[in-house]
């Protein structure tokens, strides 16, 4: 394990953790009101690590973090025009949006239901 405090974050350490994420690794990070515990959604071996981490069920589903629209694109089925106009004025910020996910989520992620919360918080 690895102690890295934001403000000595460095392009070389950003890597590092982009690389951890795509091998199955799980990240705890700050962000605008608790620590979050960061894997990647689209990775069902990550996944099962953050309710194992965390003793959660795995009939309770988690959110999706998304930096823009083009990532909620790849993992829902449509975004509405409505849709499209709020994600535009409060991105990046706290937003919270209910969407129908798309073939490439793993259930687990939404512990079988057809919806995903796509969460995402300001930097």
């Amino acid at each position: 394990m690895e102690y890295i405090k934001l403000k000595d974050i460095t392009e070389e350490k950003i890597k590092e953790i982009v690389n951890i994420l795509k091998l199955g690794g799980v990240i705890i990070t700050p962000t605008d009101t608790v620590y979050g515990i960061i894997a990647d959604s689209l990775n069902e071996d990550a996944i099962k690590k953050i309710y194992d981490l965390k003793n959660r069920k795995y009939t309770n589903p988690m959110s999706v973090v998304a930096s823009d629209i083009n990532m909620i694109s790849k993992v829902t089925k449509s975004i509405t025009d409505i849709e499209k106009t709020v994600i535009e004025k409060f991105l990046p910020g706290p937003l919270t949006i209910i969407f129908e996910k798309n073939e490439t989520i793993p259930e687990i992620v939404t512990a079988g239901k057809a919806t995903i919360r796509d969460k995402n918080t300001r930097r």
